[in-house]
């Protein structure tokens, strides 16, 4: 191969170069679990590399959930996951708190009884005289990072004896119950790609770059459909584990 053509090689793949750099301090421990990495400027200097190719470099390394970038901090070491301890989505199981990379601190719940809009009784494909309109904001430490907007039909509130007069108890049933078996037989989710995350949560920015992985959600106890899910995460904050088997 000329030597020019050699050179391009090597120069295209220099991010790889660093990636391997960063992958070995890593594994030797200059830098462990949760340990926050220099600054880019200060990193690429050090590696003696430029900037954008250190943001290449950056970028495997979360795709390989071996750094984590949190806003306004900087990147973080992170915790090597045990993939295989780790329950899939193949289990049903709330979306938000199997897919969001940060850990949940808080739930934060408000909720809304209204006459459902045409809009809404598509998304239910069944009429029902009221529905119950939740927002809930996940709180990391971080700050709000993810957002799921409900709609139960009121036939659902009244048959689960969900009292509205106390909101622990409509947080509990979205947020836990729903996903048991002897509640929800079956649930049907869509994964999308969407930039209106932001806006869609109103009342908290998620995510500067405002792309969003959107799931559809709709949950069902035989032929009744109980909730009606749309969970919006971060694009950057989002993976999914799913463990399959070879068809018989």
């Amino acid at each position: 191969m000329p030597n020019n053509a050699l050179n391009h090689k090597l120069k295209k793949l220099k991010h790889v170069q660093v990636y391997n750099k960063i992958f070995k301090m890593i594994q030797d421990g200059t830098y462990s679990p949760g340990m926050q990495l220099p600054s880019e400027p200060e990193l690429a200097e050090q590696l003696n590399v430029s900037r954008a190719t250190l943001r290449k470099s950056l970028a495997l390394l979360q795709e390989d959930h071996l750094v984590i970038n949190k806003r306004g901090k900087g990147n973080f070491i992170r915790e090597i996951p045990d993939n295989l301890s780790k329950i899939g989505y193949e289990n049903r199981q709330h979306p938000i708190k199997a897919c969001l990379t940060t850990e949940i601190k808080e739930v934060e719940l408000e909720f809304r009884i209204e006459v459902p809009a045409d809009a809404i009784l598509a998304s239910l494909k069944q009429e029902t005289p009221v529905v119950v309109i939740s927002d809930r904001w996940y709180h990391t430490e971080d700050g709000p990072r993810a957002y799921t907007l409900s709609f139960i039909p009121i036939e659902v509130i009244s048959k689960y004896h969900i009292s509205l007069n106390k909101p622990d108890q409509l947080l509990d049933f979205l947020e836990q119950q729903i996903y048991q078996r002897e509640v929800a037989d079956f649930s049907q989710s869509l994964f999308d790609y969407t930039r209106a995350g932001n806006f869609s949560a109103t009342k908290y920015i998620l995510s500067e770059d405002e792309q969003f992985i959107l799931i559809q959600e709709n949950i069902y106890q035989q032929e009744q459909l109980l909730v009606c899910n749309k969970h919006y995460l971060p694009l950057n904050q989002f993976e999914l584990f799913i463990q399959s088997q070879s068809m018989p």
